[in-house]
């Protein structure tokens, strides 16, 4: 079987890929791009259709160098998560690629991929966002200055946006970020609330300038969460379609708290 030409023909996914189907060292998926970049996010992409495609949550783990007389390779470990009969199974699984190509440093592995955001001063959101992955970008700020832009995530039966935008009160998000979240806070609750009627909150927590509310609609679970960050604001919108899932709470759940935590340790650092 060609991986290249599978991904072509199911997904529309024509990847800098050549060699084996990734499933030993010895039989490597060889990236045949010399950008990093491009050669790490076809490492994802390969994921994401081989675990999506059956309906897995799956997030990468670690990559590792693993000595081959096939060239430079590399072990990409991921955890999957999915129901098998009564059953929730986690497991490691691991794809093998031949990383020679790339334009690294010999012994070094691939960086984590990034999504740049337009004029966010080099700013950029994770590709994989805990068991979340980007789906795609809206710049709104050419037809509506303010609203900046909205980036989309999902997993299985669940899909998630976050939305970084600064509505013209950057200076006054950057002098008073916890009053100006507070206001911006409220607002997107009652925005939701009012085109969600019958959603009933069930948690609310508020911690060092993260304000998040969590609420139960029948079948399902959503989640509206603002933080500032520098003289912007970050707001996620989350929808879980099957809240009796409780691996999938799980995981929506520690998305959301890496999310927080996220932003927390890169606002200490400035």
């Amino acid at each position: 079987m060609d991986l290249k030409q599978m991904l072509l023909d199911d997904f529309g996914k024509n990847l800098p890929i050549a060699g084996g189907l990734g499933q030993s060292v010895e039989e490597p998926i060889r990236l045949t791009t010399s950008d990093p970049i491009q050669a790490g996010l076809a490492q994802l992409e390969i994921a994401r259709c081989i675990y999506g495609i059956n309906g897995w949550y799956w997030r990468a783990t670690e990559s590792a160098a693993e000595p081959s007389s096939a060239g430079q390779v590399e072990k990409f470990s991921s955890e999957v998560k999915y129901v098998e009969g009564d059953e929730i199974i986690t497991e490691k699984r691991n794809f093998y690629f031949d990383i020679s190509a790339v334009d690294i440093p010999k012994g070094q592995q691939l960086s984590d991929v990034r999504v740049p955001l337009p004029r966010m001063e080099g700013l950029g959101l994770p590709w994989q966002l805990g068991w979340f992955h980007f789906d795609g970008l809206i710049d709104n700020e050419i037809e509506h200055p303010g609203l900046g832009v909205s980036v989309a995530y999902s997993a299985p039966q669940a899909k998630m946006t976050i939305y970084v935008y600064d509505k013209g009160m950057g200076e006054r998000i950057k002098v008073d970020p916890d009053g100006a979240a507070k206001v911006e806070y409220l607002q997107a609750i009652s925005d939701f609330e009012s085109m969600n009627p019958t959603a009933q909150p069930i948690r609310e927590h508020e911690d060092s300038g993260v304000r998040l509310k969590i609420y139960d609609s029948g079948e399902l679970l959503s989640a509206v969460l603002v933080v500032p960050f520098q003289n912007i604001f970050f707001k996620l919108r989350l929808t879980l379609e099957a809240s009796n899932e409780p691996f999938m709470v799980e995981c929506a759940w520690f998305t959301i708290t890496s999310f927080a935590a996220m932003l927390g340790e890169s606002d200490d650092s400035h």
